[in-house]
């Protein structure tokens, strides 16, 4: 258990939290890379050009430890069990960075959207496709529960006389 902390949803938390985080954002700008913060999540960008994926590669390694120090040394840390990094390539520069010792990911989830290494949406076509079949299927099991229960009328009630 932490001996620090405020309670989740209390008055000041979103107030300590921008104050608490704030040393992060600045090393995270400072070190080129482009980012995102939400209420307990970060999102960082790096592009390149694919000309010396190792340097580059490398080079964030360098950012993720620094970062990773600079959290510590304000007693925040990293979730590795949620975090993922996503690389987005040809597939051919995709089998050179994924011999470097980074753990990646095929896909991630961006504020509910699914975004693969090579862009083809395969895997968000596919959940809303799944997601579209099952509301469909809820709504055929409704409709048939309300005509075998409901008599339906046969013209509208306000042509009625």
């Amino acid at each position: 258990m932490s001996k620090c902390g405020i309670p989740q949803g209390s008055v000041v938390d979103p107030l300590l939290s921008v104050l608490y985080i704030s040393p992060v954002s600045t090393l995270i700008s400072s070190l080129y890379l482009h980012y995102q913060l939400y209420a307990d999540d970060a999102q960082l960008f790096f592009s390149f050009y694919s000309s010396d994926p190792d340097m580059q590669i490398s080079c964030l390694q360098n950012s993720l430890q620094v970062i990773s120090s600079c959290m510590s040394a304000n007693l925040l840390t990293v979730s590795s069990s949620i975090t993922e990094f996503l690389l987005i390539s040809l597939k051919q520069q995709l089998l050179i960075v994924n011999s470097s010792c980074l753990n990646t990911c095929h896909s991630a989830r961006n504020l509910g959207f699914i975004i693969d290494e090579h862009l083809s949406f395969t895997e968000q076509i596919d959940a809303l496709s799944k997601s579209c079949y099952s509301h469909i299927h809820q709504l055929r099991a409704f409709n048939l529960t309300l005509t075998s229960k409901l008599s339906v009328p046969s013209s509208p009630l306000w042509f009625q006389t």
